[in-house]
């Protein structure tokens, strides 16, 4: 098994640096006539590549879909599972520890400055509350 990878440029790539990455599952057989083939097991998702970078929440996103539809695959091992994965990671790779900081410091921020807009939101200590709970620190949210 392995990860076929099809590239599509945008419509307009002269204004648009910007490129789909589609993930399908192949598998290689020998048809009757002992002759090699593939057949496509499923499709795994895409990512958009902008310039030579998959935008951080994109990959995230993609990884997440396309180890759940893995999951969903009955006859598909553990073992392989897990290979298909390291292909799809040599190709897109997991957020490190900062990238998922940074990402989560913005969202604070975001929903910071929505709650100063339109009223309302939890004080500095009910925000480290739902952090601490989040962390199972207390209980359940």
């Amino acid at each position: 098994m392995y990860v076929r990878w099809v590239v599509r440029r945008h419509k307009n790539a002269s204004i648009a640096d910007t490129s789909f990455h589609d993930a399908y599952l192949v598998e290689s057989y020998r048809d009757q006539n002992g002759n090699p083939r593939q057949r496509t097991i499923c499709y795994l998702g895409n990512i958009r590549q902008i310039g030579d970078d998959f935008p951080t929440i994109e990959r995230e996103l993609f990884l997440l879909r396309a180890e759940r539809i893995l999951l969903s695959i009955p006859d598909l091992s553990e073992n392989d599972r897990e290979e298909v994965i390291r292909m799809l990671h040599e190709k897109v790779r997991p957020l490190t520890d900062s990238e998922v900081l940074r990402a989560f410091a913005e969202n604070l921020r975001w929903y910071r400055r929505w709650w100063e807009q339109h009223g309302g939101g939890p004080t500095d200590e009910e925000m480290m509350k739902i952090i601490r709970e989040a962390r199972g620190m207390i209980g359940p949210i």
